[in-house]
């Protein structure tokens, strides 16, 4: 899917080691989908309790979704000594989210020792519409655990 070669053959246990300790994550219901060098789909359900007042999933919930896609898309070519974290990231919500699934996909654009660019893409169900778009800027720092 996305051409490139990870550091750490490792890549796929160390990403789902680090994302299952996202208590955020388990709180909104995200779970890893797939994942492969370069790219991580995430998968969820309308969370209870996350819709905005017209019924939509919350904007800050799609952004949780699309910045943990990105972190962690750029995390599967990190090295495995260290971890990764958001510097910034741009999001564009181009529709309402609507549906019952949703997937959020992130692949790497420009992968970097320091800094790699992701982007990411919110769809309800697979082949919809993009919902919401982002570009994020992914910081890599020695592990805390390494």
């Amino acid at each position: 899917m996305s051409g490139f070669e990870p550091v750490d053959p490792n890549f796929e246990s160390r990403v789902r080691a680090s994302f299952a300790k996202q208590s955020a994550m388990a709180s909104l219901g995200i779970v890893i989908d797939g994942i492969g060098p370069g790219w991580v789909d995430l998968g969820f359900a309308v969370p209870p309790g996350f819709t905005q007042q017209a019924g939509f999933v919350h904007a800050g919930v799609v952004a949780a979704a699309l910045d943990s896609a990105c972190g962690y898309a750029a995390y599967t070519l990190a090295a495995a000594e260290t971890d990764v974290v958001t510097s910034e990231y741009k999001i564009n919500l181009l529709r309402p989210a609507v549906g019952k699934a949703f997937i959020a996909r992130g692949w790497v654009v420009k992968p970097g020792k320091t800094l790699t660019v992701s982007q990411g893409e919110l769809t309800a169900g697979e082949g919809g519409p993009a919902l919401a778009i982002m570009t994020g800027t992914i910081v890599h720092l020695p592990s805390a655990t390494g």
